[in-house]
């Protein structure tokens, strides 16, 4: 496996073509839309919300937070699942994790396409008030926020490099 380079701390636009191929197709499959792309605004947050966090190994290693506003957490929720999930109810940590682990497992394939191995994690989810990701000082990372069905998502990928491992590499 050749890992991927990080180059002045630059994102790797494999890694973003991955990301953003996966947000359009997986969106449109489960709630029937494409989702409007907004932009890479680092300064927008999310507020109260839910996040969903996948980390990736392998030829390259990084992490993908799949994050909701409490609003647009419940109404995609509902339409994930056909019924309504109260923001509060713990089942909507199951939600945001399935809906993370699904476009991972799309991530993943579409990366093997490109010739880049990576292996996925288990999700892990948080939710909480003034929900903002960060990542250390120096590693690589971006912002892509969406609307779908007039609700915000906010899609946060970081990357480190060889020298900066965020995991092990599978099978070590």
């Amino acid at each position: 496996m050749a890992a991927i380079e990080i180059k002045e701390n630059e994102m790797p636009v494999v890694i973003t073509n991955c990301v953003s191929d996966s947000v359009s197709s997986i969106f449109k499959k489960i709630f029937g839309v494409v989702p409007e792309y907004d932009g890479d605004d680092n300064s927008k947050n999310i507020g109260d919300g839910v996040v969903g966090i996948i980390s990736f190994v392998g030829d390259a290693s990084w992490i993908l937070m799949l994050a909701f506003p409490k609003d647009s957490a419940e109404t995609l929720a509902e339409k994930f699942c056909g019924f309504e999930v109260p923001y509060d109810n713990p089942d909507m940590g199951d939600v945001i994790g399935e809906l993370a682990n699904v476009m991972a497992g799309d991530i993943v394939a579409r990366m093997g396409v490109q010739g880049v191995k990576v292996a996925m994690s288990l999700p892990t989810v948080l939710r909480g008030q003034n929900v903002e990701p960060f990542m250390a000082k120096g590693i690589p990372d971006k912002k892509m926020h969406y609307t779908v069905l007039g609700k915000d998502v906010m899609i946060k990928i970081a990357v480190g490099n060889s020298n900066e491992m965020m995991g092990a590499t599978p099978g070590a």
